[in-house]
């Protein structure tokens, strides 16, 4: 059962990983960076830490996951982030391995941010149920002087 959400559609489970960061706690020295499988939507990797979107941090995670499950989709999607250029061509490297032939845009998909709804949305959900009172937080201890 093919599943669709506008112009998108996923065939299966691993055709498709929806990659990106969450740095609306960045203020408490907090980036989160994650993957959701677009189909099943089960978050493949999740990363919370000090240095979660910089280029080699989001390219060893892409690794780690990899490594340790033991899978490697079909195609990636992402922003045009500067975090997503040295997983993008590892991706690539790793897809040339079983075709040489095969262009990039057939595997990795970019996007905006905001067109990237899968994890866009979970972004959403992890906001309303964990991380809104942080942010909340953080507003409220703002002291304007006059």
């Amino acid at each position: 059962m093919n599943r669709h959400r506008g112009n998108f559609i996923c065939p299966g489970p691993n055709w498709c990983w929806s990659i990106d960061g969450h740095m609306k706690l960045q203020h408490f020295g907090i980036e989160i960076y994650a993957a959701i499988d677009t189909y099943s939507r089960f978050i493949t990797w999740f990363y919370c830490g000090v240095s979660g979107r910089t280029g080699v941090s989001v390219l060893s995670q892409f690794l780690e996951v990899v490594d340790t499950q033991e899978i490697v989709p079909l195609h990636l999607r992402a922003d045009r982030g500067t975090e997503t250029m040295m997983v993008a061509d590892a991706f690539w490297q790793l897809h040339l391995d079983r075709d040489p032939f095969l262009h990039f845009d057939q595997v990795f998909f970019y996007g905006t941010s905001t067109r990237n709804i899968k994890i866009e949305s979970w972004w959403s959900q992890l906001t309303k149920g964990a991380t809104v009172e942080w942010k909340v937080c953080s507003f409220s201890n703002i002291i304007i002087f006059q």
